[in-house]
């Protein structure tokens, strides 16, 4: 009986290593947690003294093996950016370069910003069954460049003279899998933010079949039979036949699309 006693002991112990060990490759130890928030403080009050930054608790990063602490500004909504340290709180790196000194962060936020005006907006007027609903910065560049070197930390939203040009993008459910539906949507944004004043350059819409739709909200939406157009330029909502427009444009923005591909 006492030798069955000592292995079951022997037992839980081992499970409890095993536990202990498994927990520590997941979310890191807490002895290690003290070490890097430590040096963490220490890093942000030598290099970057001037931003009143608090720190956060270290997070564990098991796929890179260190942790990872989000530092932001007391006073600055978009000086947020994250340190990076080994377990024994050596600093290895930090993105303050990349997410805030060029405007990244502010890039992102003003970018929700859009989207939740967007959707308040649009969804307000137009009784479109829509998967989601976009206002989004067009980037003139393949690397986004340009449109951080327009932003400055911390600026307030203006929809109605907007430094940067806007597409209005949105997907839809129908039962109507036509250039002449395109053409209809597309109308019907240009009246609605026409009148709101808020100046649109481009277009983009897709159509979704209305079968296709996902019984869940959280199902992915497939795109296999949809029909769209992207970055349709507004002045040519004019034009006569649009829908025929629409669908000439498009075509010739894919081959050439593919045509560069190639290259």
């Amino acid at each position: 009986m006492k030798l069955k006693k000592i292995v079951i002991a022997v037992l839980v112990v081992a499970l409890i290593a095993w536990i202990a060990s498994i927990a520590n490759e997941l979310v890191g130890n807490p002895i290690s947690k003290l070490l890097v928030k430590k040096a963490v403080r220490q890093y942000v009050d030598e290099y970057y003294s001037n931003l009143e930054l608090e720190v956060s608790e270290p997070h564990y990063n098991f796929k890179f093996d260190w942790y990872a602490v989000v530092v932001k500004s007391k006073t600055s909504e978009d000086t947020v950016f994250r340190v990076y340290a080994d377990h024994l709180g050596k600093i290895k790196e930090d993105d303050y370069k990349y997410e805030v000194a060029n405007c990244f962060t502010t890039y992102r936020r003003l970018s929700l910003e859009l989207d939740e005006k967007a959707a308040e907006l649009i969804s307000g007027k137009l009784n479109y069954d829509f998967d989601y609903i976009s206002i989004r910065f067009i980037e003139e560049s393949k690397e986004g460049e340009e449109i951080l070197s327009k932003l400055k930390l911390d600026m307030e939203l203006d929809m109605y003279h907007p430094i940067i040009p806007l597409n209005s993008d949105v997907c839809i459910y129908s039962d109507d899998m036509s250039w002449n539906k395109i053409a209809e949507v597309g109308l019907a944004l240009k009246q609605v933010l026409e009148d709101e004043n808020i100046p649109i350059k481009k277009y983009s819409i897709r159509l979704i079949p209305l079968e296709d739709k996902p019984e869940n909200g959280d199902e992915a939406v497939s795109w296999a039979n949809s029909l769209s157009i992207s970055d349709f330029p507004s002045e040519r909502m004019e034009e006569n036949n649009l829908s025929n427009v629409m669908e000439q444009f498009e075509n010739d923005r894919v081959t050439t699309i593919n045509k560069n591909d190639k290259k």
